[in-house]
C-alpha cells in the first residue's frame, strides 16, 4: 500500500509543482509555506513536561474555524496543542484565533516530510479535522505507535464515488485511524461502505455547530459600519461564492433594487485569488457605484455594491444581512456542493441558497425543516427575495428559527472528546 501511494502521491505533486511554482511568483509567502510543508519546521518545538502534546490539523479556513472549540477545551484541560493548516487562508485563520499556540504549515505527505515533521514536533496525538486523510502520515504515526483520530468526519457525495473505486486501499487507511467521530449517521454509513470497522466509529456531530456565542445584533452592525465607513440600509451578504454566481447576484440585485431602494448588496468570494477578478466583474456591472472592503474610501457611503476581499471577516459580516445567500449552490464554473450556512444562522440571519448543497446535504435538509433557510432556484431568486425584503417579519421569524437549530445541535465537542476518551489527549 505505501508503495502504491507514494507512486501516486510523487506523480501529482510533480504534476502541481508548475502551478504552485507559477502561485509562488505572485505570492512569496506561498513558497515559503511550501518549503516548510516539505523540510518540516526546521527546529525541535520543546514539550511541556508532564502534558500530552495533541497536533490537531485543519485543512483550511472552514476546519480552522470548526475546530476552535475543540482546540479551546483540549489547551483548558491542560494539553499542549499544536495546530497545522495546509492553505495560506487557513494558516492565516489559525494564528489569528490561536496567536499563543504554535502554528505550523501541515507537513506534504512524502515519507521524509512526514518523518522530519514528527521528529522536530514529537506529538503524543494526531488529531484530523472533517476531511483531510493523508495515508503516508497516518503510516508514520503508525509505526511509532501514536492514536490518530478523524473527528467530525463526513465524505461529499463526489468524494464517496472516487474513494469507493479503490475500496482496497482506502479500506486500509481508514482503519489506521483509532476511533472516527462522523457527523451524521449517513456519513457513518459511507464510512461502514469503504471498509471502516463499525467498533471504531460513533455518530458525535458537526463541529461546526459547536461555535463561540457572537454578537450580532443591531449594535454589532452599527460597530461594523461605523468602523468601515459604509452606509446603513438593508443588505443583501452573499457569502462563499464561485464564479458564475457574482454574475447572478448582481444582476438579481439589479431588479430588485428599483423596488427595495435601501437595498445593499456584499460579496465575499470563498477563493481569495478571485478577489481581484471579481472586483473587476462588479465594476463592469456598477461603474460608479462599488466599494471594497480592502481599500476604504470616502465615497463608500454613496456605493451599493461592495466586495468583502479580506480574510477571515466574513463570519462577523454576517452581522450586516437581511438575508445571506450562501455559494457554491448555483449554477456556474463550479460542480456546486454548497458551503457552510451555521455562519450566518447563528447569527440569527435568514439563510437562502441554491439547490447543489450536497456537501452539506443534511444540515441544509434539517435547517430548512427548522424554517431558517429556503432552498431556491436560480430562475426564482429575483422573485423569492422580493417576497422576503417585503415581509419584515418573516426574515425576523427565518433568523430566530435558524439560530435556535444552531444551539439545539451544539454539543459535538463534548460527545467527539468523550468518544476518544484517551490518555493521551487529556491529562
Amino acid at each position: 500500500m505505501r508503495t502504491l501511494y507514494t507512486i501516486v502521491y510523487t506523480i501529482a505533486f510533480c504534476l502541481a509543482c508548475p502551478y504552485w511554482l507559477t502561485r509562488g511568483i505572485f505570492n512569496r509567502q506561498y513558497l515559503r509555506t511550501l518549503r516548510a510543508r516539505f523540510i518540516g519546521p526546521g527546529r525541535v518545538l520543546p514539550k511541556m513536561d508532564g502534558r500530552p502534546r495533541i497536533w490537531v490539523w485543519a485543512l483550511s479556513l472552514g476546519e480552522v474555524l470548526s475546530a476552535r472549540e475543540l482546540v479551546k477545551k483540549l489547551t483548558e484541560s491542560g494539553a499542549d496543542v499544536i495546530v497545522t493548516a495546509t492553505t495560506l487562508s487557513g494558516l492565516a485563520a489559525a494564528k489569528a484565533n490561536w496567536p499563543q499556540l504554535p502554528v505550523l504549515p501541515s507537513p506534504l505527505d512524502f515519507r521524509l516530510s512526514t518523518r522530519r515533521f514528527l521528529d522536530f514536533v514529537d506529538p503524543d496525538a494526531l488529531i484530523l479535522v472533517e476531511t483531510d486523510i493523508w495515508p503516508g502520515i497516518l503510516l508514520q504515526m503508525q509505526r511509532r505507535g501514536l492514536p490518530k483520530y478523524l473527528v467530525s468526519a463526513r465524505i461529499s457525495p463526489h468524494s464517496f464515488r472516487n474513494y469507493h473505486r479503490i475500496r482496497f486501499f482506502w479500506s486500509k487507511v481508514l482503519n489506521l485511524f483509532d476511533k472516527i467521530a462522523v457527523q451524521t449517521a449517513e456519513d457513518l454509513q459511507k464510512f461502514l461502505a469503504l471498509g471502516a470497522q463499525s467498533d471504531r466509529m460513533e455518530v458525535c456531530g458537526n463541529l461546526k455547530f459547536d461555535q463561540p456565542n457572537v454578537p450580532h445584533g443591531a449594535e454589532e452592525k452599527k460597530a461594523i459600519l461605523d468602523e468601515i465607513g459604509w452606509p446603513d440600509g438593508r443588505w443583501l451578504v452573499a457569502g462563499s461564492t464561485h464564479m458564475g454566481e457574482e454574475t447572478l447576484i448582481m444582476r438579481t440585485f439589479a431588479d430588485l433594487w428599483p423596488k427595495h431602494r435601501d437595498l445593499k448588496l456584499l460579496i465575499a468570494p470563498r477563493d481569495r485569488h478571485k478577489f481581484q477578478l471579481t472586483w473587476r466583474l462588479i465594476k463592469e456591472h456598477f461603474p460608479n457605484d462599488c466599494a471594497r472592503r480592502s481599500a476604504p474610501s470616502s465615497s463608500d457611503l454613496g456605493a451599493h455594491i461592495f466586495l468583502l476581499d479580506t480574510l477571515g471577516d466574513l463570519e462577523r459580516y454576517y452581522c450586516l444581512a437581511e438575508v445571506a445567500l450562501i455559494g457554491k449552490s448555483w449554477p456556474g464554473s463550479h460542480e456546486g456542493g454548497g458551503h457552510n450556512p451555521l455562519e450566518a444562522s447563528a447569527r440569527g440571519k435568514p439563510v437562502l441558497a441554491g439547490l447543489k448543497i450536497s456537501n452539506f446535504k443534511w444540515m441544509y435538509r434539517a435547517l430548512v425543516e427548522a424554517g431558517g433557510a429556503i432552498l431556491v432556484e436560480k430562475t426564482d431568486l429575483t422573485a423569492k427575495l422580493d417576497q422576503l425584503l417585503s415581509t419584515p417579519g418573516l426574515l425576523t421569524e427565518m433568523g430566530g428559527k435558524g439560530h435556535d437549530f444552531v444551539i439545539a445541535h451544539r454539543g459535538a465537542v463534548d460527545d467527539t472528546l468523550a468518544f476518544l476518551n484517551s490518555p493521551q489527549l487529556l491529562p
